[in-house]
């Protein structure tokens, strides 16, 4: 009975995780799309009206920002960052063809690599949260567009958090769970 309401568990949480990727997914491709668009602006003005738009230059760099940060939080739910060969390697000689003594001993590598990960993501987001309430204390704006700091830096906090959610449901759901609903196999 216990471990059905795990499974029950794992499988709402799993879809939780999915839910959370998907709006990922669509706030990666507005930030994609915006990015083509503010940089054809700025490219416009730059080559085209020679008035060099500064609030574009700004503007991109804070969407590039977001965007290579939110990607890397979809790369950690479907399992994309980069893979180390080395470790397989060299387990694979430690085994000497034993598979299924191999997909343990790596299974349970990439789960402490993962567990590490999500502590240094964890010990990452509470630092910079108190750095990020620094800079809002401070009330920073930035230089063309008259925002606050906050809202571009806040990135990092943001996606480590997100980060860290993955990898934990990569470390609570069972595989078999994972490849039922999708994602982070």
């Amino acid at each position: 009975m216990e471990n059905n309401a795990f499974h029950t568990a794992a499988r709402a949480l799993m879809k939780i995780n999915k839910f959370v990727y998907s709006i990922e997914k669509i706030i990666g491709m507005i930030l994609m799309y915006g990015l083509v668009i503010i940089l054809f602006i700025n490219v416009l003005f730059r080559f085209v009206l020679f008035i060099p738009s500064a609030w574009a230059d700004e503007l991109s760099r804070y969407t590039f920002t977001w965007l290579v940060l939110i990607g890397a939080s979809i790369a950690m739910y479907n399992w994309e960052h980069i893979d180390i060969n080395l470790v397989d390697t060299l387990i694979e000689k430690w085994v000497k063809g034993d598979h299924k003594k191999k997909e343990m001993v790596l299974s349970r590598v990439k789960k402490s690599a993962v567990a590490i990960s999500i502590g240094y993501l964890i010990y990452l987001s509470i630092l910079y949260a108190k750095y990020l309430s620094q800079i809002a204390t401070l009330g920073t704006k930035s230089m063309f567009l008259g925002w606050g700091l906050t809202v571009p830096m806040s990135s990092i906090l943001v996606c480590s958090i997100l980060m860290a959610f993955h990898g934990i449901c990569y470390l609570i759901i069972p595989e078999e769970i994972r490849r039922e609903v999708g994602g982070l196999c």
